[in-house]
């Protein structure tokens, strides 16, 4: 009989233990925890949970305010728990299988470069937004970090095919850059020309959600993977590499289904 992982043979989950994407996933679960307690019995949300995002979130207002914890803070602060589920999916799929490449240190490396890097792109998209005399925007969430993994990922394994999507990794990874940067320029606040005239023209046409999101964010946190991955971390395996690695893989999993 089959295994059942030959079917998803892309997917490395680390075990939970004394590491630090175990730590970081329990942080972010307590604070998620200790932000919904500001809501009452009924549902009502206390006023202290809008004072808690606005110190733990990041902007311009509060960098400005010399609030510069929230450079990290921001990382480990979610609007809600469905928010938080999906970025724990990708923090975990993606990641694991960094971790299976890199190990558990420099996949924290990358985890806080993202959240750096993502946190710095959006601080200065807000300060231009918010000089341009609109409201600024409070960023929570790990998702710097989150495509911070996955370009490394994409860097690292340019022709290996990324599971469920069937492109290569190098594509991949490049049509998320370009993706991010071009919604990005479109964010109708920033006044950028003829992109932001096509971001209020999908605004206008019920798209506006498209623009709840940081792109500046994303942009920012996939920058940050792919130069780690090409300068500082380890040399990209050749396709002979992981040919071989593939192979020791998959005769682990024919000896699996032999027993």
């Amino acid at each position: 009989m089959s295994s059942p992982r030959r079917f998803l043979p892309n997917i490395n989950l680390p075990l939970p233990g004394a590491n630090f994407i175990t730590a970081l996933t329990v942080v972010m679960i307590v604070v998620q925890v200790w932000l919904g307690s500001m809501a009452s019995e009924d549902g009502v949300i206390r006023g202290e949970m809008k004072s808690y995002y606005m110190a733990l979130g990041l902007s311009w207002n509060g960098i400005s305010q010399w609030h510069l914890w929230q450079l990290i803070t921001h990382a480990l602060t979610h609007g809600s728990w469905f928010h938080l589920i999906v970025n724990l999916l990708m923090l975990w799929l993606v990641g694991g299988r960094v971790i299976h490449i890199l190990g558990q240190k420099k996949f924290a490396v990358i985890v806080i470069a993202g959240a750096l890097a993502g946190g710095v792109m959006h601080v200065l998209t807000d300060y231009m937004i918010t000089s341009a005399g609109h409201p600024g925007t409070q960023l929570v969430g790990i998702s710097g970090s989150c495509l911070a993994l996955l370009l490394t990922l994409t860097t690292l394994s340019p022709e290996s095919r990324m599971w469920p999507v069937p492109v290569s990794g190098k594509n991949l990874g490049l049509g998320l850059i370009m993706a991010e940067l071009f919604l990005l320029l479109m964010t109708p606040t920033l006044g950028v020309p003829v992109f932001s005239r096509m971001g209020e023209i999908i605004v206008d046409h019920g798209g506006a959600g498209l623009f709840i999101i940081s792109h500046a964010c994303h942009f920012g946190g996939a920058m940050a993977g792919w130069y780690l991955a090409n300068r500082l971390l380890v040399p990209r395996p050749s396709l002979a590499d992981l040919q071989r690695a593939r192979a020791r893989h998959e005769a682990k999993m024919e000896l699996g289904d032999a027993g």
